[in-house]
């Protein structure tokens, strides 16, 4: 082994750590601002879970993402704290777009600020603040845009500006697509699922961003490697990308089946508001995502 060189491995890590670090708490300040009409620390204090759920995804999302600008061949340690610098920036502006997709696409005519804080009444009389189930999703979101990010931006080839462009076009693909299967999700369940979420329906909320967690996987696998040319590199993403949508669909529907056998999804997301069903059958689909991923 040698020390000299596990040393100075060691301190680069560190200091890509205290980078990324930084990055989260700027995150935080950014959201901060953001929803400055309300403060979301005292909200997190009070136990509402709802907006606790959309700092969690938000935190993951960037995490994951950034991890992506970590692999690759080292071009030398300032130039890599360089492009980890300008890359970290590029995927905040990115990942804070996705509030955007969030809020007036993925959930039409839902305010995702303003369901986290609303006040739910309960059959027995009290009120709970925030809705769960929109949290849930706003998590998915920024999870799965995480995966997008860590695949768009990892790997190597072609120049500085390339891989930036590269990056940036296989965000905006990955969004499209994960838009695409969102609502093909919708439509093909037996319920409406914007109306279960709008209701608090945290089960409704944790199908939803499970899926789009399963997707952004899937996603991120079929978008990672090496710039090697705008078609090669765009006709691999429909493929794998197509591939994976059709296997997911295809596992979830088996999984249903087989982790629910007395009854289904849909009976235990509208009829009995079951989260812990969901989280079984969810993290099993995620499960599978992750084989997906490594088998492509």
């Amino acid at each position: 082994m040698n020390i000299t060189a596990t040393l100075a491995s060691l301190g680069h890590g560190f200091i890509n750590v205290c980078i990324g670090v930084v990055f989260i708490l700027l995150v935080k300040k950014i959201d901060d601002w953001r929803t400055k009409d309300f403060d979301d620390d005292t909200h997190i204090d009070d136990g509402n879970i709802a907006v606790g759920l959309r700092r969690t995804g938000l935190y993951l999302g960037v995490a994951i993402a950034i991890s992506g600008t970590l692999g690759g061949v080292s071009k030398g340690f300032f130039i890599d704290i360089i492009q980890l610098i300008i890359d970290g920036f590029i995927i905040i502006g990115l990942i804070f777009s996705t509030r955007f997709i969030n809020d007036f696409i993925m959930l039409n005519h839902i305010n995702n600020d303003e369901e986290c804080i609303k006040i739910f009444p309960q059959p027995d009389g009290s009120e709970v603040v925030g809705n769960t189930a929109v949290g849930m999703v706003e998590a998915g979101m920024y999870i799965a845009t995480g995966f997008i990010l860590n695949g768009s931006f990892s790997g190597s080839g072609g120049t500085f500006f390339q891989g930036i462009a590269s990056a940036v076009f296989f965000f905006i693909a990955g969004q499209i697509t994960l838009l695409f299967v969102g609502f093909l999700y919708e439509n093909i369940t037996s319920f409406n699922v914007r109306e279960e979420i709008k209701k608090n329906n945290l089960a409704a909320g944790i199908g939803l961003g499970g899926i789009l967690i399963a997707l952004g996987i899937i996603l991120m696998a079929s978008i990672s490697g090496p710039f090697t040319g705008w078609g090669s590199d765009l006709a691999g993403f429909v493929i794998y990308a197509v591939f994976g949508i059709i296997m997911l669909l295809v596992f979830r529907k088996i999984a249903d089946h087989l982790l629910l056998p007395t009854t289904d999804i849909a009976t235990e997301i509208k009829e009995d508001r079951n989260v812990a069903a969901l989280l079984v059958v969810q993290s099993a689909i995620n499960a599978i995502a992750i084989i997906i991923a490594f088998s492509m």
